[in-house]
């Protein structure tokens, strides 16, 4: 190991360093190593694999015919899914992943109406509740706060409700009135 000490001095480094940059060049190169066994070798032929594929299709077969019996009893139990959400038998993978990305990027509908003015001061719990970040605990201290202290005199009053802070504010100011 004479070499890697002269080789150590000569670039100034110590022990650990001459160490982990033996222990990268060495990743580095058994890395490159590894791409260029896998790009000169030859591909596997289709037929390769056909006596074992079959064999598991035989097993899957057997195995399906043997739990036949308890699924429908499985199933029964299960709500149905609408049949839209349940891949065709003859999808691809791809056709099935772009409709899972279509259904991620369609807008969720939260089951509350679009936020229309609402007066803080005359409002309903319910009526509050269409308001953007405002549940049924929040619309009732809204009103809890309006009746222990009087009418909002300003929008920003609205924070002194516990739960409703500066960004929540800021979501609701373009639908509250006074």
């Amino acid at each position: 190991m004479t070499w890697l000490y002269r080789l150590r001095t000569r670039l100034g480094l110590s022990e650990v360093e001459a160490t982990a940059a033996l222990t990268l060049l060495l990743a580095l190169l058994g890395g490159t190593v590894a791409r260029h066994l896998q790009a000169t070798s030859a591909p596997i032929p289709a037929d390769f694999y056909a006596a074992s594929d079959a064999a598991f299709a035989t097993a899957a077969a057997d195995t399906t015919r043997e739990a036949a019996p308890a699924v429908p009893l499985a199933l029964a139990a299960m709500p149905e899914a609408p049949a839209s959400a349940a891949p065709a038998a003859d999808s691809t993978a791809a056709e099935i992943a772009d409709a899972a990305v279509e259904r991620a990027a369609a807008p969720r509908r939260s089951g509350k109406p679009p936020p229309a003015p609402t007066n803080l001061n005359t409002a309903s719990a319910q009526e509050l509740q269409r308001l953007p970040r405002i549940g049924p605990a929040l619309a009732g201290r809204i009103v809890e706060h309006r009746r222990t202290h009087g009418p909002f005199r300003t929008p920003e009053q609205i924070t002194e409700v516990k739960g409703i802070g500066e960004k929540t504010l800021e979501r609701m100011r373009p639908w509250i009135r006074l």
